[in-house]
């Protein structure tokens, strides 16, 4: 009987060991990021005379991935894009153009499906994300000694994918793009309406497993 009994223990532990090789360990991931940002200027019934639709933020992209499957898993993703910038805005095409400094906060807070791809070249490893969420974002215009400034939180959607390269058995380079739509709804203080702001987010940096 005892020998049934530590017989079973062992299958039992060597199950457990196993069970515990064969499932993939976490990923954590930090890089610097940029985020086109559509900032509806094209939209806002005001003339820029030097800028376009778009405006580049520089910032961080952080995520952390639990696998529940070998590969499939559950993303937390949080990132943070920044921009001043100084726009000479007018009210009519020919002007007169005033200099107004403005500042950009971008954050998105998301969660979602994570897929990663087996490669022929075990250090590539492909994956896909679609994640869904919330953004913050906040603005600030100032000119001759009056600012005005607004912010709000608005449903988000974080979809894309990248590739990550090994460098070693635990730390790796990743690439990453994702299409970043942001549903921003009707804005009283700026006098916006309803709005899909479509923004782009690219990073690169460090992916530890």
């Amino acid at each position: 009987m005892r020998k049934v009994v530590l017989l079973a223990i062992l299958v039992v532990a060597s199950a457990s060991m196993i069970f515990a090789q064969d499932r993939p360990k976490p990923e954590f991931f930090a890089g610097f990021s940029i985020d086109s940002i559509d900032t509806g200027i094209d939209q806002s019934g005001v003339f820029v005379q030097n800028s376009d639709n778009r405006v580049a933020g520089y910032g961080f992209d952080t995520s952390a991935t639990g696998f529940f499957h070998k590969n499939i898993g559950i993303e937390g993703n949080f990132d943070g894009h920044f921009r001043t910038k100084t726009f000479n805005i007018g009210t009519a095409a020919a002007g007169p153009f005033t200099p107004v400094e403005t500042k950009f906060r971008d954050f998105n807070f998301l969660a979602g499906p994570h897929v990663k791809f087996t490669t022929s070249n075990a250090k590539v490893s492909p994956y896909l994300h679609a994640l869904l969420g919330g953004n913050h974002s906040s603005v600030r215009g100032t000119t001759t000694g009056v600012s005005v400034s607004d912010s709000e939180t608005d449903f988000a959607l974080k979809i894309g994918g990248g590739i990550d390269f090994g460098m070693s058995d635990h730390v790796g380079l990743r690439l990453s793009a994702d299409y970043n739509p942001v549903f921003e709804r009707a804005n009283n203080t700026l006098g916006s309406d309803n709005r899909t702001r479509n923004d782009g987010v690219f990073s690169v940096g460090l992916v530890f497993k």
